[in-house]
């Protein structure tokens, strides 16, 4: 893995400046004459040397080497966008949550707290003297014997309500007889 440094390491190809011939300043910048450095900054791609048949033979591996590290900052460029993403102030938050740590050991068990007072138990009552036993009393007449009832439940077997139907349904000697009832 490696870090990107603070010192880029290299220097702009050339100044412009009001000199009569190219050179190397003390800080070893080159400075070039102004009307070169305006003929430079024109050039707007490589069709002249590409068309020009002599000063392309003389310079086609440069063209090759400049293609090969345009390719090199294209795919640069796309590593560092899907990494990082466009915005750099969001850079540094752009990763993904990193695993949690294992759970730490168990604290000590707290002291125990005080114990509030408890209340005094009331005295019990004493206990109250048995009262004595009734005599017993003496038995009753057996009861005169009633008429017979109204005998004509005696052969319903069932009484329902049907909820679905909202019907009564009366089941008598196995014939089921419907009602609807009314309010």
């Amino acid at each position: 893995m490696g870090n990107i440094n603070d010192n880029i390491r290299s220097k702009k190809l050339y100044k412009s400046g009001e000199v009569d011939e190219a050179y190397k300043d003390s800080n070893g910048d080159i400075v070039v004459p102004t009307k070169v450095a305006a003929e430079l900054d024109a050039i707007d791609g490589i069709t002249e040397i590409i068309n020009d048949s002599g000063v392309f033979h003389v310079n086609k591996h440069l063209v090759k080497e400049i293609e090969n590290m345009r390719l090199d900052i294209e795919e640069l460029h796309g590593f560092i966008k899907t990494a990082f993403g466009k915005d750099s102030s969001q850079a540094a938050s752009k990763g993904d949550k990193g695993d949690s740590g294992s759970t730490g050991p168990q604290g000590a068990q707290g002291p125990k707290g005080d114990t509030g007072a408890t209340g005094l138990q009331g005295a019990t009552g004493a206990t109250g003297a048995t009262g004595p036993a009734g005599a017993n009393g003496s038995n009753g007449s057996n009861g005169k014997n009633g008429a017979d009832g109204n005998s004509h439940l005696s052969n319903v077997t069932s009484i329902a309500f049907n909820p679905k139907a909202n019907r009564l349904e009366v089941n008598i000697g196995g014939t089921v007889y419907n009602f609807t009832p009314s309010k």
